[in-house]
């Protein structure tokens, strides 16, 4: 990999020399790339990938899952045609490798910048991340402290506003393969003051194997009202309520029968946010409540302990920004509550064991600078940041980052070094009641875990609406906490274990006529320990959206996955990993026809009948098709 990323860097460097075109094309409506929406680069180098609605629907997503399959650098998990189950394997989004630890886990889910997740064992449960929430999905594959906190990755499901002046509704209902049916409902005024927009929408399936069915239900309502020019003031409702079935591995497989566990998740989000956009500051307030539950359900059906979970994230994120002669300053400050209890419940007569109610506190205050200087067609922007933590359990950290960019023309460079990190959370202490007993109170001695991360990346901007990005990066993590079990004694938890990733991700979008737009993409990946799991040395994604004529589009997307390690990631000490999966490629396409106040569209999934799986012995669904209507008012 020290070789490619060698001729990665040659690469960036030579298209680079490449002399800029801007181009002055008349104005027309294109489709829409079929992949991701764009690329948003700030001026703290901080590069955010966008998956916007059109991109969700051309996919036929029917979970976030589905929506960020085909993004560069990403990697996905699943057992269930609809729903996710219980993260890990079941369900689960990587990031450069990252997100493959259990409990705990690196990549942090939020919903409108408010973190979302089963809190008790610290990790994401995809399920909470609703699609139909969604007016985008912000992907972040570096920690900037300057945007979130104790995070190394991040996916962020920004909410829907009513986007038409006056009143709107639309409908939508589809019916498919696998027992599947799906129905949306969204409502929609706005004028100049007020912002109004509901949602609910119900989702399942039976699924392509036996007890693979899933369900996932959501209800959203966000509240928007600009008192004053300057001020906006939002409050978001988001209720989901989910159940997905564990198939269980083929037999043969060696896997522990599981077949017809359950896994249910519900979770009520409230968050409240006054924003203001003056002439030299800008910033906002922002106050949210998040409570749930995570209810793993398996005696009768694996003979193993079934574990209620119930988890509330809380807290306050202030940010200001203000723009002066000597450059822009940002400052701002989080207080972070999570709280959880748990219970595992044991087969036959055994009692059963409680951990908590516990709570973790966490403070932790940031400020940058950054600052363009224009020379000739170049615009230089410098920027440095630094985030300052105090846990109430695991002590005080720091992390920082730097970053440069260019821009010339139709052109953009940049380059950005940060140190992320990431504290243990509620896991460590619940794992030492309801799983390790043995493990005491060791915990208490941990520490955060790090992760110093390097990007260098180039964007250019063409004719046809063509646009190449780009971007070399390598992370290098340390003190991964892990159990460690004697000998010697005593069983503890310790900060012990590092890990690094380095690669590669080239992507192309092209719009050869107006109503063609192709996009393609080659992400390569090489980690160590080479046993990390869902981190392929090879992706390529691609898609093409056509429009047919006045009424029908055509859209296509595709991957191939080359073979990977699969399973979690173990949090004990030098636990291997021998689970592989195959390489595989999947087609899949969506065709609509648009009539004057909606739409009716076919799809069709794994149109090539392969056998893939994420998890040896969880064969996918093989080919399977769904028609649909959706309908404005």
């Amino acid at each position: 990999m020290k070789n490619g990323l060698v001729f990665g860097g040659l690469a960036l460097l030579s298209l680079s020399l490449l002399p800029a075109q801007t181009v002055e094309l008349a104005k027309m409506e294109v489709v829409a790339s079929p992949i991701v929406d764009d690329t948003r680069l700030d001026d703290h180098a901080n590069r955010t990938v966008i998956v916007g609605a059109e991109q969700i629907e051309a996919l036929n997503a029917q979970d976030i899952a589905s929506a960020l399959r085909r993004t560069p650098g990403v990697a996905i998990t699943r057992y269930n045609a609809v729903g996710a189950f219980g993260g890990g394997e079941g369900g689960a989004v990587l990031i450069r490798g990252l997100g493959s630890s259990r409990p705990g886990g690196e990549v942090v889910t939020l919903v409108d910048g408010v973190p979302n997740y089963n809190a008790v064992f610290n990790h994401p449960l995809l399920d909470l991340m609703s699609v139909d929430a969604a007016a985008h999905l912000e992907v972040a594959p570096r920690a900037s402290p300057l945007t979130a906190g104790n995070i190394f990755a991040s996916i962020n499901l920004a909410p829907p506003r009513a986007e038409t002046e006056g009143a709107s509704a639309d409908a939508m209902l589809m019916a498919g393969s696998f027992g599947a049916l799906s129905e949306k409902v969204s409502a929609g005024y706005k004028d100049e003051a007020i912002n109004i927009y509901l949602t609910q929408s119900h989702r399942a399936a039976d699924g392509h194997r036996p007890d693979s069915d899933g369900e996932l239900n959501n209800y959203l309502l966000h509240l928007g009202w600009n008192p004053a020019a300057q001020w906006a003031v939002r409050y978001l409702l988001n209720r989901t309520d989910n159940e997905a079935t564990d198939p269980g591995p083929e037999a043969g497989s060696g896997l522990p029968a599981t077949r017809g566990d359950v896994y249910l998740t519900e979770n009520w989000l409230h968050a409240l946010t006054v924003s203001w956009n003056g002439e030299r500051t800008s910033g906002h307030l922002k106050g949210y409540v998040n409570e749930g539950d995570g209810i793993w359900l398996r005696r009768t059906t694996s003979n193993n302990a079934d574990s209620l979970n119930d988890y509330r994230l809380s807290g306050v994120k202030a940010r200001e920004v203000l723009a002066l002669a000597a450059g822009e300053f940002t400052v701002g400050a989080d207080y972070e509550l999570m709280a959880g209890r748990s219970v595992s419940v044991p087969p036959g007569a055994a009692p059963a064991v409680t951990f908590g109610p516990e709570e973790f506190a966490l403070f932790s205050a940031y400020a940058g600078w950054n600052r363009t200087w224009e020379s000739g067609d170049w615009r230089v922007t410098p920027s440095i940041g630094a985030r300052w933590y105090d846990h109430e359990e695991f002590g005080r950290a720091t992390g920082a980052e730097a970053g440069l960019v260019l821009r010339r023309g139709q052109q953009q460079w940049h380059v950005a070094a940060n140190r992320a990190v990431k504290f243990p959370g509620l896991d460590v202490a619940a794992f030492s009641v309801v799983a390790i007993p043995a493990l005491g109170q060791s915990w208490r001695a941990l520490g955060p875990e790090t992760l110093d991360q390097y990007e260098l990346g180039w964007r250019g901007e063409f004719e046809r609406d063509t646009v190449v990005e780009l971007t070399v990066f390598r992370y290098a993590g340390r003190d991964r906490y892990v159990f460690v079990p004697p000998p010697p004694p005593p069983f503890q938890f310790l900060n012990l274990e590092s890990f690094r990733t380095e690669g590669a991700e080239l992507a192309v979008t092209v719009r050869p006529m107006e109503t063609v737009s192709l996009f393609g993409a080659v992400s390569v990946l090489d980690v160590r320990p080479v046993d990390l799991p869902y981190a392929p040395e090879l992706m390529l994604t691609g898609g093409a959206t056509w429009r047919i004529g006045d009424s029908w589009t055509l859209n296509i997307d595709g991957s191939y996955v080359s073979e990977q390690r699969a399973a979690s990631q173990a949090r004990a000490n030098g636990a291997p990993n021998f689970e592989r999966v195959a390489a595989f490629a999947l087609v899949n396409a969506r065709l609509a026809w648009r009539f004057a106040r909606g739409e009716v569209f076919v799809a069709g999934e794994n149109l090539l009948d392969r056998d893939y799986r994420y998890r040896p012995g969880y064969p996918m669904p093989g080919v399977g098709g769904s028609i649909g209507i959706k309908v404005r008012f």
